[in-house]
């Protein structure tokens, strides 16, 4: 490290102000030792000498790293707002005035014609090729994103995934409704939030299979590789939607740890593991809670089969996985007053 002599005005005992010649740091611009005695310098409220007590100054030093840019792009300046793929712009918009300045005086007539000039230009600028699909490719994830309700961070993956498609010309032939669908549902998996597919369809303006098309395009020609979501991500949500209390949920995820251990989730899709997970959880003599098997599918967006099948999966696993669950559980069959193979469920009253 290497350091180099330095002037600073410090406070005395005497309470006078001395100007001290001390060892400046030039790593980071801290006063390493003490210009009157050679203590040690600690930063608290102020900066003091351990040995003899001397103020250096009033504020500590701030050892945060400074926020800094590449150098190929701005010549390593860190100033203006920071940049956001949301915009088509990035958010590196001018406003050009008309009649008055920054100051809100009026300018001249011939101020106002060059300010008109400088408005076409910038107009003409911004209707580029491109950004004639950019700017309501954009705003249509921005309008998928609010009626799904999710964060700004699948917003920001999303305006990304469309940029990218952009300039590799995958837009050509399709909808950009449907593309900005695509994105939307490719960036909530990036994010790690859940949201179906078929929510995904049902807020954009393009039919199902437009959109899927389209998720499958994307995957493929730029390479997204995005991790299935678990059994257990589901399981907040479903609970939420069904109006179940929290002991179910922590009950279902307990029972999904151990099919997870038992390898009965391998090839089989998450919204029904977890969805069987919970129907099974209600069946319980000590979580008893009346669901339907198609409420749970519906609420899934699965099937009430394959809700059926995975509780034949689960049910054997309850009392090892459920600590305290009863080995008796209500079977769905007596509930659900259906008919099977051709006739009506015995009621007890033959």
């Amino acid at each position: 490290m290497g350091y180099r002599g330095t002037t600073c005005v410090v406070a005395g005992r005497d309470g006078r102000r001395h100007m001290y010649r001390g060892s400046l740091s030039t790593a980071d611009g801290r006063i390493d030792t003490c210009p009157e005695c050679g203590g040690r310098i600690v930063a608290r409220s102020e900066l003091v000498c351990r040995d003899c007590g001397l103020v250096l100054g009033s504020l500590p030093p701030d050892f945060r790293p400074r926020r800094r840019r590449s150098r190929a792009r701005d010549g390593g300046r860190a100033t203006g707002a920071p940049l956001s793929p949301t915009r088509p712009n990035r958010c590196l918009s001018s406003y050009v005035g008309r009649r008055r300045d920054a100051r809100g005086n009026r300018v001249s007539s011939r101020t106002q014609r060059r300010l008109h000039r400088q408005r076409t230009q910038q107009r003409r600028a911004a209707r580029a090729a491109n950004k004639q699909t950019l700017q309501p490719g954009l705003s249509e994830i921005a309008r998928v994103c609010a009626v799904l309700e999710v964060s700004d961070s699948v917003r920001a993956n999303a305006s990304v995934l469309f940029r990218r498609a952009l300039a590799e010309h995958l837009l050509y032939g399709r909808a950009y409704e449907s593309i900005a669908g695509a994105t939307v549902y490719l960036g909530s998996r990036q994010a790690q939030v859940v949201r179906t597919l078929t929510e995904v369809t049902n807020a954009s303006r393009c039919p199902n299979n437009s959109v899927v098309r389209d998720v499958r395009f994307l995957q493929r020609e730029l390479e997204i590789a995005v991790d299935s979501l678990s059994a257990t991500a589901y399981l907040p949500r479903l609970g939420s939607t069904l109006g179940l209390d929290e002991r179910i949920v922590r009950r279902a995820r307990q029972l999904l740890e151990a099919a997870i251990e038992e390898n009965l989730h391998s090839g089989r899709d998450p919204k029904g593991v977890a969805a069987g997970a919970l129907y099974t959880v209600s069946l319980l003599e000590e979580c008893r809670v009346d669901l339907r098997q198609t409420e749970v599918a519906a609420a899934a967006d699965v099937s009430p089969e394959t809700v059926r099948a995975r509780f034949s999966e689960f049910e054997s696993l309850c009392p090892d996985a459920i600590p305290g669950a009863s080995t008796e559980m209500e079977r769905p069959a007596s509930r659900a007053g259906t008919r099977r193979n051709g006739s009506r469920h015995a009621t007890g009253d033959d």
